[in-house]
């Protein structure tokens, strides 16, 4: 009983099958297509870089900012459960809990030093920055340079003396200063419009194409006169120096006088 294959021209090389027996060009030996892959084994919690405490320490921080429903009286809130477990804690510590109370405090005491010492640590780093740049700025100003590319402006790093916060007022970086000078330009120009536009309401307060102009207006108004304050800051400062270097030198002139006549 004779079969196809007995029919098939005979090749020396089972590589290279006859042409007719070839897969054609685009077709797959695997009709059925690549077997679905094993689904892989689920790491266990070892696996998971620090195993169960770092799930539960995961999991109790999702749940202490998870927000929870209360009610004080009328009124019914949400808020993170931590919160309300705090709040919990100092009503107790009012009605006489001396345990809750003395958590608290421990929990406050941490806290504010912690906040003190990064106080001290961002006034420390103010008043170097200062004492380091400002005596650039101040020998551009001299020499009637412009101001060399460093930022902050030393003159824009604001410490309270009375309380020694740091506060900043201008651009951080070279990008921000770009930003403050396009938007400083934008804002002189609109001058002339917001007060047309405000003249205008004053008029007419029921017109809603003008009240939403008017809205975008007082945007770059605000940031101009934010501007302004800054550069009048900046210029009292340079006229202070100023005044202290001539009060400087004509105290020491006065005093090599002195010193001549004495001699």
């Amino acid at each position: 009983m004779s079969s196809d294959n007995d029919h098939r021209t005979p090749s020396n090389n089972y590589r290279n099958p006859p042409a007719e027996y070839r897969y054609k060009k685009g077709e797959s030996g695997n009709l059925s297509g690549r077997p679905p892959k094993k689904k892989a084994v689920e790491p266990g919690f070892g696996a998971l870089g620090g195993g169960i405490a770092d799930r539960v320490g995961a999991m109790a921080l999702e749940e202490a900012t998870r927000l929870v429903t209360v009610r004080e009286g009328d009124k019914v809130s949400e808020i993170p459960a931590m919160q309300a477990l705090l709040r919990t804690m100092f009503r107790a510590s009012a009605q006489g809990n001396t345990k809750a109370a003395h958590q608290l405090l421990e929990l406050i005491s941490r806290n504010e030093s912690a906040r003190t010492a990064t106080a001290v640590e961002l006034l420390q780093f103010a008043a170097q920055y200062k004492e380091k740049y400002a005596p650039v700025f101040q020998k551009h100003e001299r020499e009637g340079l412009d101001p060399p590319d460093i930022y902050p402006h030393p003159d824009d790093i604001i410490i309270d003396e009375t309380t020694g916060e740091v506060t900043t007022d201008g651009p951080l970086n070279k990008e921000q200063a770009g930003e403050w000078e396009f938007a400083r330009q934008h804002s002189m120009k609109s001058l002339g419009r917001y007060f047309e536009v405000k003249a205008a309401l004053e008029k007419d307060p029921t017109d809603r194409e003008l009240k939403r102009e008017f809205a975008k207006l007082k945007k770059l108004y605000a940031f101009f006169e934010k501007y302004s304050k800054r550069s009048m800051r900046h210029q009292a400062l340079q006229l202070s120096r100023r005044a202290l270097e001539e009060d400087i030198s004509l105290e020491g002139s006065k005093t090599k006088r002195r010193i001549k006549r004495e001699g």
